[in-house]
């Protein structure tokens, strides 16, 4: 994903010709439950602002499961347990347990080359004469850009289909590394994607074979593809854009280990389960290897790394990632036994954001519901402001904000408060502030730099 560069803020945005908002049916849970009313309060607000087309929220609370289901699913009805999401990035959880159990197994160590298991005539990159590991590439500390280059310069809507074994090779042998192995964490589906390659092509088949005999069976996952099969297909959810728009599936080859993977509530809190278990000191299958990927690997301030999963400052576990038309959420604690799951048919990350609300009513301490930006708050933001010299333009269109400027793509402006704002492709934040009660200035902001835009027109 690229980042909003100050360079170019200048000419934020722009197209006049706005689509059609769809319309959203009202929420409905798919079944009553303890916490039922407490789910559907914190989802409320982000279906009231049409941030998500569809979500289901599974909660897991010492053994016992609940599945709601909000918005369109399959089929105009609400989704459930057993509708079918693109789990993306979240794929590279299972990758790692693969790479654990080949680990335990004494196929492959965490310093094993990545130009080791490549062909005669392929090189992998290397900077100040250090070499890739295979533990690099799961720990993101590869030096590996974030994309390859043959999927950065295609910029499609599927960007990964014909992503194929020659390209990858191409790629590997012109690709310069941004750091040297094993100094810096960067995230990275380059390095995900390639790590899941190469193990299938060093256990035999590929990727697809082994993930499934390997990780997918011995769980129980049934309801987990790479490809979905026929009898399934009326079961997946339809993902939409950031905006609402409809948006494409997303189809994998040689990075398949990045993000193929698709599943169901029901599956990743059968997942959830069996984490909780390897926790514990649990030994059914693959307890041992889940047990590895949970280990801290790398020390940071604010938290901790381990093969797959992130580990926040809490000691929670916790994996997202975003599709071009779907979110997903997948975390667990081990000190109580819970865990959450986020499946949404919408590619924003905001989704995330109901994680911390969910683990609370858990807890029995559920916090007030976020309070979002109304249509009302909308139309008083929208205007004219002066962005470095050049107009933009801030349109208010039902419900949603949108901003715009000559000769640069329209921008969404999702709300993540009354006054603030995130603009999801970019990852830039927008503020309004005021002056009294008039609003004064719009504040733009990428990573640790910022813009303040005063209101030019007259309202």
């Amino acid at each position: 994903m690229h980042r909003w560069a100050f360079t170019a803020v200048t000419a934020v945005t722009a197209c006049s010709h706005a689509a059609p908002i769809p319309q959203l049916p009202p929420a409905a849970a798919i079944a009553a439950g303890r916490h039922h009313d407490a789910v559907a309060a914190q989802v409320q607000p982000f279906l009231d602002a049409e941030l998500v087309s569809g979500l289901v929220v599974g909660l897991y609370d010492i053994g016992k499961t609940e599945i709601y289901g909000f918005g369109a699913g399959p089929h105009g009805e609400p989704p459930d347990g057993a509708t079918l999401f693109e789990l993306g990035p979240v794929t590279k959880v299972y990758t790692s347990l693969l790479f654990a159990d080949a680990i335990q197994r004494r196929e492959v160590a965490l310093d094993t080359p990545v130009a080791a298991l490549l062909p005669p005539g392929v090189t992998a990159p290397i900077r100040d004469n250090a070499a890739i590991t295979l533990g690099q590439l799961a720990l993101h500390t590869s030096g590996l850009p974030r994309l390859p280059p043959s999927v950065v310069s295609r910029a499609a809507a599927d960007p990964y289909a014909g992503y194929n074994e020659n390209l990858l090779y191409n790629d590997l042998i012109r690709t310069e590394l941004a750091s040297t192995p094993g100094t810096r964490i960067a995230y990275s589906n380059y390095g995900g994607g390639l790590l899941g390659f190469v193990l299938g092509q060093k256990l035999g088949g590929g990727y697809a074979k082994q993930i499934v005999s390997r990780v997918l069976k011995p769980l129980d996952l049934s309801d987990t593809f790479i490809t979905v099969p026929a009898a399934a297909k009326p079961r997946r959810a339809a993902g939409t854009t950031e905006d609402l728009a409809p948006a494409p599936p997303w189809t994998y080859d040689a990075m398949a280990g990045a993000g193929a993977l698709i599943s169901t509530a029901r599956d990743q809190l059968r997942m959830i389960d069996a984490e909780l278990d390897a926790a514990a000191g649990g030994q059914l299958p693959l307890r041992r290897a889940m047990k590895l990927t949970q280990e801290p690997a790398l020390d940071r301030p604010g938290d901790n790394e381990g093969l797959g999963w992130m580990i926040d400052p809490t000691g929670r576990y916790w994996h997202n990632g975003t599709t071009g038309g779907f979110h997903a959420f997948v975390g667990f604690d081990p000190k109580t036994k819970r865990g959450v799951v986020l499946l949404a048919s919408t590619a924003s990350s905001l989704i995330d954001r109901l994680a911390e609300p969910m683990y609370k009513l858990l807890d029995n301490a559920p916090p007030p519901p976020h309070k979002l930006a109304t249509a009302a708050d909308g139309a008083a933001y929208a205007g004219t402001y002066d962005l470095a010299g050049s107009k933009v333009q801030v349109v208010a269109q039902g419900k949603r904000l949108y901003l715009e400027g000559q000769g640069a793509p329209r921008h969404r402006l999702l709300p993540i408060s009354d006054h603030e704002f995130q603009i999801e492709a970019e990852q830039a934040g927008a503020v309004f502030e005021r002056d009294g009660d008039k609003v004064a200035r719009l504040v733009l902001s990428v990573g640790d730099r910022t813009l303040a835009a005063p209101r030019v027109d007259a309202k």
